[in-house]
């Protein structure tokens, strides 16, 4: 393979390209994650506002990921970074640096299971209207919900992403939450029916061919915290919106145990169980509740009284 330019050179096409003005900041912080890229090194950097410093990272990457045939991870915080690193400014990107780079550079966004339709779900028929909940309570409303399903199951045929962020105009919350699953709810490739049709397993394959990955910190949080493989094998991470990582990190790393998730848990398993065993599960949420009602919140360090009765 013919020797690449050098970053200052790419970046400098990248900014002319863009019609933009080279900036010193933003050439001190290209070099210096290019010298990290090389030598493995860790590098924390913060620039301010006007710095550029989506292209001080990505065009180093950009030229890593080519020259030695690896992907190059780049992790955010907020879906707008996300949406505008893959819509904006990679496709800018790979058109401005193609030529000397020698071929187009190749990018994919990787989200979270819970953003993709479950075909499965669809097929079975369990993508009906939701059962009557809390918040749930009049006919308007689980009429609305009916009628947002019925879209998306009218759109699951036409989709080739099956990606929320794709669907227009978009849904509410709880009637996509009727046509996706959970990673915990998700039956796995090898065993589900339409397996291989998969849209999240689809969106994995294409991100594991490609330079760059755009993903969010919660998946990377998994990706490093379960063992389960769901980034694509790397060996280089940049972490944009990083003051933001700790938080999301943490919210994965923690598990919440509520009467409000142990009913839900109840109500999902009403058309796989019986009902003796739904009214045990509603029954151990109420019993739950009320103990976390009648104790002060605070740390346990050991159980009160109640609370293993409760949780077993």
């Amino acid at each position: 393979m013919p020797e690449l330019p050098d970053v200052p050179e790419l970046l400098r096409t990248a900014v002319h390209a863009l019609g933009g003005t080279e900036r010193r900041n933003q050439l001190t912080m290209a070099s210096a994650v290019a010298h990290c890229l090389d030598t493995g090194e860790h590098l924390a950097v913060q620039a301010g506002t006007g710095t550029g410093k989506s292209l001080a990272y990505l065009v180093p990457s950009i030229r890593y990921a080519v020259r030695t045939g690896r992907t190059v991870i780049v992790s955010t915080a907020t879906i707008a970074l996300q949406r505008q690193l893959v819509d904006r400014d990679l496709p800018r990107l790979a058109d401005a640096l193609h030529e000397s780079l020698g071929r187009r550079p190749r990018f994919a966004i990787l989200k979270g299971r819970g953003n993709y339709l479950c075909l499965n779900k669809i097929h079975t028929g369990l993508a009906e209207e939701p059962p009557v909940g809390e918040q749930l309570f009049d006919a308007f409303a689980l009429s609305r919900i009916g009628r947002e399903v019925r879209r998306v199951t009218e759109w699951s045929s036409s989709t080739e992403t099956g990606d929320r962020d794709d669907l227009t105009p978009g849904v509410s919350d709880q009637a996509w939450r009727q046509v996706s699953v959970t990673a915990r709810e998700c039956l796995g490739k090898a065993r589900c029916p339409v397996g291989e049709d998969c849209f999240a397993e689809i969106a994995r394959a294409e991100a594991s061919q490609v330079d760059i990955v755009v993903t969010n910190h919660a998946l990377l949080a998994i990706d490093a915290i379960t063992g389960i493989a769901i980034l694509p094998e790397h060996d280089a991470v940049i972490i944009d919106e990083a003051h933001e990582l700790v938080d999301r990190v943490t919210g994965v790393a923690t598990a919440e145990l509520s009467g409000g998730t142990i009913s839900a848990a109840a109500r999902r398993c009403t058309k796989l169980a019986e009902d003796e065993d739904v009214d045990k599960l509603e029954s151990a949420a109420e019993n739950w509740e009320m103990l976390l009602e009648e104790l002060p919140p605070g740390r346990w360090d050991v159980l009160p009284d109640g609370a293993a009765a409760a949780l077993a």
